[in-house]
């Protein structure tokens, strides 16, 4: 039931065109300032492409109250810390996030994916969702088992 309602929360990310901001972990993007952005960004160019991102949202008509900011980790952090699977302040990098968890090579929807850097969750039908990056936000991809690694975190072992 928890592994459903994790990829509910994931669809409803998509559906509501998260962004993605370096070290966000569920922050309303509507009242954020340039200056906060900046703040949490690594660099001008990265500030400047999440801007740009936002702008096209905002222009399309696709920014709303329920438009949130995550970096990878924390779309998956953000959700295990609103369920109470983990502590309010929980916070890991994507590498840290995949170690934390049992790991399995049977591949089932709610399962983490891992690279170096980055973590995933598969959603079934041959699609994971992922903040992907500041040019993308959150979004669903094709799932291609030769770009992940080999084995699956399952978060939901007690």
């Amino acid at each position: 039931m928890m592994k459903e309602k994790f990829i509910n929360y994931l669809r409803l990310a998509v559906r509501h065109h998260c962004v993605y901001i370096w070290g966000a972990q569920g922050q309303k993007v509507a009242p954020l300032t340039e200056d906060d952005i900046r703040k949490m960004e690594t660099s001008e160019k990265n500030t400047n492409r999440v801007i740009q991102f936002i702008m096209m949202l905002e222009w399309l008509g696709w920014l709303t109250k329920k438009t949130l900011a995550f970096d990878c980790s924390g779309l998956i952090c953000y959700y295990l810390i609103k369920v109470g699977r983990e502590k309010k302040g929980f916070d890991l990098t994507a590498d840290d996030l995949y170690k934390r968890y049992p790991k399995t090579d049977i591949l089932e929807p709610g399962m983490l994916l891992h690279r170096k850097g980055h973590i995933a969750c598969y959603i079934g039908y041959n699609h994971v969702i992922e903040a992907r990056g500041r040019d993308w936000g959150v979004v669903a991809s094709p799932f291609d088992k030769e770009d992940w690694d080999k084995l699956y975190a399952n978060p939901w072992v007690a």
